[in-house]
């Protein structure tokens, strides 16, 4: 990011980090859905702060509700699980429990 103002450094992110920043927000696997912003980035332009915050925003949206759904999926799988050992006790075919 570069920034036309003398009492300011001129650049923010350098060029290396801007190309590593962008080389991993395509790597990302959960930053193809058009809810994670990425930059676009035209030949030479530069990166700047705003597009990486609002990626990560957007990224930390999508994983919040990717982690809220996988943590439904994980109790409805212990609930079935809990269902089939309560039916293999009814039906008598339940493991015996070891006791220690």
């Amino acid at each position: 990011m570069t920034n036309d103002d003398a009492a300011s450094p001129t650049t923010v992110i350098s060029a290396r980090d801007q190309r590593r920043i962008l080389a991993a927000m395509s790597a990302m696997p959960y930053a193809a859905t058009d809810r994670v912003p990425t930059p676009w980035v035209a030949m030479g332009a530069a990166v700047d702060a705003d597009a990486v915050v609002a990626y990560l925003e957007g990224l930390a949206a999508v994983l919040g509700e990717v982690g809220a759904e996988n943590e439904k999926q994980r109790r409805r799988l212990f609930s079935l699980e809990a269902d089939v050992e309560a039916f293999r006790r009814l039906i008598g075919t339940a493991p015996a429990e070891v006791t220690p």
